[in-house]
């Protein structure tokens, strides 16, 4: 039996891992957000609230989320089989580089994710961070967000579930924040955004924590024309 604290614990690494103080350089991208507002299609929270959604489960579902759970599921079984773990999230880090089209989204997801990793690594150690770090270094892995979440958060002992919602929540938290200055959004505005995209994230969460590399694709070409406009905006707030 876990300790009486065991579950406080996880959770209050995971509440650090998600909060906007972490150093990871997500608050400077909107993913393609900018350019949706730049071309007065995204002007208000329904609107906003609708390209949330739609990224959540055209896109985020089956790319990152999946990533997330597969990247946490080789995590756990590292020790006992470290040379098969350490080329399972090889691979899941190829295949994530190959599904985000846009060069923005891809170094984005990328950059976030070397620097979570660099700094989680200090709370949590465990041999899969190192192992998966040492391939971002020799330019094996681009180290994606999504792939380190997983790692990270499996080797806190966090439920995988509650991993899940942790990194979707703050995900939308981070695309709302953006909204909040680009649009720009009301700050009650932008909380109804995030209260109403709740049973998505509880929905994502469960197709994710059981799917498989067949689950791994997106759809978003709408979402990933905008992504690849955004570098060629006259001006810009966000580097993606």
């Amino acid at each position: 039996m876990q300790p009486k604290n065991h579950n406080h614990n996880a959770l209050l690494t995971l509440l650090q891992l998600v909060d906007s103080f972490f150093p990871t350089g997500a608050f400077a991208h909107s993913f393609g957000l900018e350019t949706y507002v730049q071309n007065g299609l995204v002007t208000d929270q329904p609107s906003c609230e609708e390209l949330l959604r739609n990224a959540l489960l055209e896109g985020i579902r089956n790319t990152d989320a999946v990533a997330l759970a597969l990247a946490y599921k080789s995590a756990q079984t590292y020790e006992n089989a470290p040379d098969a773990s350490i080329e399972q999230i090889a691979d899941l880090d190829m295949r994530l580089t190959a599904l985000k089209l846009p060069r923005e989204s891809r170094n984005g997801s990328a950059h976030i994710g070397k620097q979570f990793l660099r700094n989680a690594r200090h709370l949590v150690p465990h041999p899969a961070l190192d192992a998966y770090e040492k391939r971002i270094r020799a330019k094996d892995c681009a180290g994606h967000h999504a792939i380190a979440f997983g790692l990270v958060t499996a080797a806190a002992s966090i439920e995988l579930p509650n991993a899940l919602l942790g990194f979707l929540h703050a995900y939308v938290v981070g695309q709302v924040s953006a909204a909040v200055r680009l649009i720009p959004l009301g700050a009650t505005e932008g909380q109804l955004t995030i209260h109403s995209l709740k049973p998505h994230l509880r929905e994502i969460v469960e197709f994710a924590q059981n799917a498989n590399l067949d689950d791994f694709v997106a759809f978003t070409h709408g979402l990933d024309i905008r992504s690849m406009q955004h570098e060629r905006l006259y001006s810009r707030l966000f580097i993606s």
